[in-house]
């Protein structure tokens, strides 16, 4: 009777064990890549027209730098990437990277009818059309919806 209490005491304990350090910040990941993906299409005509605010901008920071962290929150990752068909480390810092550019093109218009601003990141020419060519490169990398 004893060693049945122990086993499901063991038992109660190992699967919390793994729900606690395994699958929610899985789940927290995920939750992380659906409030990108609400982002993007929220002000999918501000990104892609490199016509944002600064709250805007700074919003698309934080949810990067988010994912970055709840990224290496997850432990084993590469494992839990392959049977969960989530993204692999290098998708998600690829993708990051890209974010993170579009971060920076998405610059304020001050003017109501001046054309799209275009900046040089990285030695490269960077306007409206790069930033909706990266956008739906992170939707690949990411398996996310990030137009309509």
């Amino acid at each position: 009777m004893f060693a049945t209490v122990l086993a499901g005491v063991m038992v109660f304990v190992l699967g919390q064990f793994i729900l606690k350090l395994v699958l929610e910040p899985i789940v927290s990941l995920k939750e992380q890549f659906g409030f990108l993906s609400a982002f993007c299409l929220r002000y999918q005509a501000k990104l892609t027209n490199t016509n944002a605010t600064p709250e805007v901008r700074d919003e698309l920071r934080s949810l990067t730098g988010l994912i970055v962290a709840k990224r290496r929150a997850v432990p084993f990752y590469k494992i839990a990437a392959r049977i969960l068909n989530l993204p692999n480390e290098r998708q998600v810092s690829d993708a990051c990277r890209l974010l993170n550019r579009i971060g920076y093109a998405i610059v304020p218009i001050k003017q109501q009818f001046a054309p799209p601003p275009v900046q040089e990141i990285d030695g490269e020419i960077y306007g409206a059309f790069q930033v909706a060519r990266d956008l739906d490169k992170v939707g690949e990398l990411l398996k996310v919806t990030v137009k309509y």
